[in-house]
């Protein structure tokens, strides 16, 4: 048993009572030597639910004096811990649309689950319970990232000794597969049929929405895209910047998604021709846009591109799919032609090829019986 005391403090339930039914919480006090003064001092650590819970933080604190491992308690929460940690490290290290989104993490889920616990305090359970809670409400993967942030920031708290350890490193996170058998995507004839709409109604949405699915780029990077990336000479485009909405204001960041985001990608020749007649008929405009936006001249909002795309999917009268689905359905189409995962990958700017298999595992079970009766072919 650890040395110190155990209390439960503001129980109101009769005397006699053998099973305290009020929701009163146990406490822990325990002497530590103050290593300023060299004198002996309480501390007192509670909000227990029960004795059990308070004897097991006990055992912690004693081993924990005893390695001289200990930290004392503080009042930080968790946080206002995490929202230093977010404004004051983090903020410098990310885009500032992956500072705002960070930050929201901290605010909307964090925080009113786990954020008044104190950071001594925290302990693996309530970080499981946190993603618990999280995955009734959200995807895996939206747990996951907020999961990869809490463990990012009590790594930095056990790095200035804040804390001994990391709670969030001995619970398991939700794991995030990217295996997504409804994925909607367009077969090839369903891609004509909206092309050929498209074609007769607007020659701008025509040019984007075929670069689009010939090319794999992302919304951002479409809309990012300038006349310079373009070389029609040698039939490709290279992908070097992406389009980000944050702190209320859409600008053009050089380094898109991740590193391997930056890429060369061949196009088709069709796609080639129909980019040299935009270039004679495409607005003049202050950025050198390949699509500024019709209305401004500026750069082109995601939210107007997402309008006049769902418009047109309606008007071409094929099956409704996200603009993110032309990206899917680039890919989709390649590998369901034999066209080799890693090329795939490359085009799309997947950091592994992991990521391209697991994404797009659907397409895998044809693939592998075309390689199966090109196998037959040549054996027999």
């Amino acid at each position: 048993m650890a040395t110190g005391s155990f209390r439960r403090r503001g129980c109101k339930c009769p005397k006699g009572t053998k099973r305290c039914a009020c929701g009163a919480k146990w406490y822990y006090r325990y002497d530590i030597i103050d290593p300023a003064t060299g004198k002996r001092k309480q501390k007192e650590v509670g909000g227990f639910r029960t004795k059990q819970e308070a004897e097991e933080a006990a055992k912690r604190i004693q081993y924990e004096l005893q390695t001289r491992t200990y930290v004392e308690p503080t009042k930080t929460t968790v946080e206002s811990f995490l929202l230093e940690y977010v404004d004051t490290v983090l903020k410098n290290e990310v885009a500032p649309n992956t500072y705002e989104q960070r930050r929201a993490y901290v605010v909307n889920h964090i925080a009113p689950r786990i954020g008044k616990i104190t950071l001594t305090a925290l302990s693996p359970m309530h970080v499981q319970k946190l993603y618990s809670e999280l995955l009734e409400l959200y995807s895996p993967g939206h747990v996951q990232n907020i999961g990869n942030l809490l463990t990012k920031a009590l790594n930095q708290a056990v790095y200035w000794g804040l804390i001994t350890r990391n709670p969030a490193t001995q619970v398991k996170k939700p794991y995030k597969s990217r295996k997504n058998p409804s994925m909607k995507v367009w077969t090839v004839e369903e891609q004509k049929k909206f092309l050929e709409h498209v074609k007769s109604e607007s020659t701008f949405y025509y040019i984007l929405f075929l670069l689009a699915l010939t090319s794999g780029m992302r919304k951002g990077e479409l809309i990012g895209l300038q006349w310079n990336d373009v070389d029609t000479r040698k039939g490709v485009v290279s992908v070097k910047r992406t389009a980000v909405w944050a702190q209320r204001n859409l600008y053009l960041k050089d380094m898109p998604k991740t590193e391997s985001s930056i890429r060369t990608i061949q196009l088709p020749e069709q796609t080639v021709k129909a980019l040299k007649r935009w270039q004679l008929a495409c607005p003049a405009n202050s950025l050198n846009l390949v699509f500024p936006s019709p209305k401004t001249g500026g750069i082109l909002y995601p939210n107007s591109l997402d309008k006049a795309f769902q418009k047109a999917v309606r008007d071409a009268g094929v099956p409704h799919i996200s603009f993110h689905g032309l990206r899917h359905t680039f890919a989709t189409t390649l590998l369901a032609n034999n066209v080799n995962p890693k090329i795939v990958q490359e085009m799309l700017g997947h950091s592994t090829i992991k990521t391209t298999i697991d994404t797009y595992s659907h397409v895998l079970p044809n693939m592998q019986k075309e390689a199966a009766k090109q196998l037959s072919a040549v054996l027999f």
